[in-house]
């Protein structure tokens, strides 16, 4: 009786591993539409997408510039979380979190590390460079980008449902200004 258990979880295990695996992805699905350097905080311009900055994050990372790159990759946070409040489809909305993985796996194991320190520095409340952030995000634009980088990840794109992908009646001032009072603690 073993052995056959055995022989079928075998057969199993077999034909799983043989399965194809397809992975489907729609025009747009978080893509980048320009990529901006390593800009500081003040230069990241309110059309970039979570994308684009997270290309941002990478060119600070390459001219090893952690203390930037920590800034862009929590504007990337910020503006993705910003996404998962005006994108309709709740399937859409680990767009950010895909996102962030993909950039975690392009860095070096080393990258990661120097990133992830330079991320504790940022976190600090008492950090001076958090508090130059967060009035920087108080008096810039509310964020402008295309949405379409979170619209594409989500059901809804294989779905073809009518609209834009957003919701309805969204207020971008408040849902920002939210963000960054709820989420970031910006005083």
């Amino acid at each position: 009786m073993r052995l056959e258990l055995a022989l079928a979880l075998t057969v199993m295990a077999a034909g799983a591993a043989a399965a194809q695996v397809t992975n489907l992805e729609t025009p747009g699905n978080l893509a980048p539409s320009v990529d901006p350097g390593c800009v500081t905080m003040s230069g990241a311009d309110a059309r970039l997408s979570p994308p684009d900055l997270a290309l941002g994050v990478l060119a600070c990372g390459r001219a090893a510039n952690w203390d930037a790159a920590a800034e862009l990759y929590t504007l990337m946070l910020l503006r993705a979380a910003f996404d998962t409040k005006r994108v309709a489809d709740a399937s859409a909305h680990q767009a950010g979190d895909v996102l962030s993985m993909q950039l975690a796996d392009s860095l070096t194991e080393a990258d990661r590390t120097s990133l992830g320190a330079a991320l504790d520095r940022f976190v600090d409340p008492a950090a001076a460079q958090r508090a130059v952030f967060c009035q920087s995000a108080m008096t810039s634009a509310v964020p402008q980008h295309d949405p379409s980088w979170m619209v594409q990840h989500g059901m809804g794109a294989f779905l073809k449902p009518a609209g834009d992908g957003l919701i309805e009646g969204f207020d971008p001032q408040q849902a920002w200004s939210a963000l960054l009072r709820d989420d970031l603690k910006c005083a």
